[in-house]
């Protein structure tokens, strides 16, 4: 009788320890730290592109140099940049002119900040994948007067139109070839892009005409473009 007592005096005992203070202690749960990938997305990386640039007063067309303010110019850009992380970059641009068709000799560099977004799977490194991303920054122009294939105004030639820093900015699409040898980190990787750029946007320069056949005169200039380029990430 004593042992059955004294049994019942024990599973008492352990039940006031599971119910303290009349409330139902829970078992503690176990944490579980987050599974964080060890894969580096920062790193330098260098482009090279081809662009085409309008230089217009008041209107442009693509690859069509009808407007009576355009002009069509293509060249060379150098691009060094920095992927601070997968989700911003930093570049220093610089082009140079290869052949304009009319009036406008150019030169420009800018710097950017680049927003981006990589459609990647985080569980996969492995995978191409395709980035949007923006641009946006400041950038010096230079535009000058030249005689070209459809005469320029001859006031303008070797005249400076425009000299100026400007805002700038623009948006791509870029494709990645993933380098499977370093799955640490991006290095290897090779990209195509295309992207729009907005250079300038209604600068003002001293009222002139463009075209030696267009009697009109103007008192901005703009320029805008497209550029097909290759990237290589260190």
């Amino acid at each position: 009788m004593k042992k059955i007592i004294l049994s019942t005096v024990a599973v008492m005992a352990m039940g006031g320890s599971l119910f303290a203070g009349g409330k139902i202690v829970e078992p503690a749960t176990p944490v579980v730290a987050p599974i964080v990938s060890d894969h580096d997305t920062s790193g330098i990386y260098v482009s090279g592109a081809l662009y085409y640039n309008n230089v217009y007063a008041d209107d442009y067309s693509w690859f069509d140099d009808a407007q009576n303010s355009q002009d069509e110019i293509a060249g060379l850009t150098g691009i060094v940049g920095y992927n601070y992380n997968e989700y911003l970059a930093f570049e220093a641009r610089a082009s140079v002119e290869l052949f304009q068709e009319d009036y406008a000799d150019e030169y420009h560099f800018s710097f950017f900040a680049k927003p981006q977004y990589r459609f990647r799977d985080a569980d996969n490194y492995e995978d191409n994948y395709f980035t949007i991303y923006g641009l946006i920054g400041f950038g010096y122009v230079n535009v000058e007067g030249t005689d070209g294939d459809t005469p320029g105004a001859p006031e303008i030639v070797g005249k400076t139109l425009v000299d100026d820093w400007q805002f700038q900015y623009g948006i791509g699409l870029s494709y990645t070839f993933v380098d499977t040898d370093h799955p640490e980190n991006d290095t290897g990787d090779w990209s195509i892009f295309v992207e729009y750029t907005m250079y300038m946007d209604d600068e003002s320069m001293t009222p002139t005409r463009l075209y030696d056949y267009n009697p009109n005169y103007y008192d901005e200039l703009s320029m805008n473009g497209l550029s097909i380029g290759l990237t290589y990430q260190f």
